[in-house]
């Protein structure tokens, strides 16, 4: 081991003639401990936030979704078909129509969307997730699922003949063609109850593909959108959209783009709010280092009587300097994993409310992010102690 590099683990961990000096060193590498741990635990908790809110968004949205670039419906004719069967199992595929309806019980009318869904709806949307009351209707019935603001003010009953309502669809030409709004009418009885996304389309009636298609009057192989299930959602959906381009094709991400860059940009403020509070703590270290050099004056110059150059003890101050910020910042990334892993854990601290455990998700990424951010600041920290040595000498 060189000289400076030996001095320089010596003044980190010696005592020094002053009390006051060894006190400030401790308590700067204290405060790079709880700068990192609150550095990387805060990103840790963004990340649970962001994986718990896109699993939320997949009870409402799929990972691919096909619609037409114009006009309300898309027709599934042989050339659809053969290029999504090309994906084999790669994929599965849902096909979805959607209309709006008058839903008419126990003499209260309300304005309706109304879901039309096949068989592979439950294996692409996590609809049972949100299912708050009762349960998924059997196929091929008049059983169907309501939202809660539906349910809530029709004042509908469960699994009961006396819950049936009928839903009527809106006649598009009236009353251009015909004096009669309504077109044809179906009636259901609900199964159960979900939570819609928001209040804006809080009225919601999931039902049979069938029964919706009989009455909207649309014709076989006529559908709003198709729904898509893949690992891979962005890779497929930009091999999908290559290859129908007369349609518009959406990963999941696109779908929630919104979502997305609120995300992206709270956890880009926070970060950047993060490091310039590391950068400010790094400014106690350099404090100390300060006190440090005022306080060896005298064996700064034994140094150099003994034939140390300038550059050596420049370098020997700057690598302590540098050690404190590792040291300070390693040991405060390494209890922030263990507190991160403890919390996946254990789910000791839960959402108020729903008694769900917090979020929480460590992701490489983010460590990274802070590694970084622990390099730089130390050797910002370094050069700033051996510009201030400088002016010193």
């Amino acid at each position: 081991m060189s000289a400076e590099n030996f001095m320089s683990f010596r003044y980190l961990f010696s005592k020094t003639n002053f009390n006051l000096v060894s006190i400030i060193s401790r308590f700067s590498i204290f405060v790079l401990i709880i700068a990192y741990f609150s550095f990387l635990t805060i990103l840790s908790v963004f990340s649970g936030l962001e994986d718990y809110s896109l699993n939320f968004s997949k009870s409402f949205d799929p990972d691919i979704k096909i619609e037409p670039k114009s006009g309300e419906y898309l027709y599934y004719d042989n050339a659809i078909d053969s290029t999504l069967s090309g994906y084999g199992e790669k994929i599965i595929v849902g096909k979805v129509i959607k209309g709006n309806v008058v839903v008419r019980y126990d003499e209260k009318t309300i304005y309706a969307q109304v879901l039309g869904v096949d068989e592979a709806f439950n294996k692409i949307i996590n609809i049972d997730s949100i299912i708050t009351i009762g349960r998924n209707p059997l196929g091929n019935s008049s059983e169907v699922l309501t939202s809660y603001g539906l349910a809530s003010s029709l004042g509908l009953i469960l699994y009961n003949p006396s819950g049936i309502f009928e839903a009527f669809s809106i006649n598009p030409n009236y009353p251009e063609k015909t004096f009669n709004p309504i077109r044809s009418s179906q009636s259901f009885v609900s199964s159960g109850v979900f939570k819609a996304r928001n209040e804006i389309n809080s009225n919601i009636i999931i039902a049979d593909i069938n029964k919706v298609r009989d009455l909207l009057g649309l014709k076989n192989n006529t559908y709003s959108e198709l729904i898509i299930k893949a690992e891979n959602s962005e890779k497929e959906a930009v091999s999908l959209q290559k290859k129908l381009l007369n349609y518009k094709v959406k990963s999941h991400s696109e779908l929630n783009e919104t979502l997305y860059k609120i995300m992206n940009s709270e956890k880009v403020v926070v970060s950047l709010i993060m490091m310039l509070i590391v950068f400010i703590s790094t400014f106690n270290v350099i404090a100390s280092t300060v006190m440090l050099i005022v306080e060896k004056e005298k064996d700064i110059k034994t140094l150099e009587t003994l034939g140390m150059s300038k550059k050596s003890i420049k370098s020997m101050f700057f690598k302590h300097n540098f050690l404190i910020n590792i040291i300070g910042g390693l040991i405060g990334i390494l209890i922030s994993l263990g507190a991160v892993f403890i919390q996946k854990s254990f789910s000791i601290f839960k959402i108020p409310g729903i008694d769900a455990p917090y979020p929480i998700s460590i992701v490489f990424s983010n460590i990274i992010i802070v590694i970084i951010t622990l390099i730089i600041s130390g050797l910002f920290s370094g050069y700033v102690s051996s510009l201030i040595l400088r002016k010193l000498k």
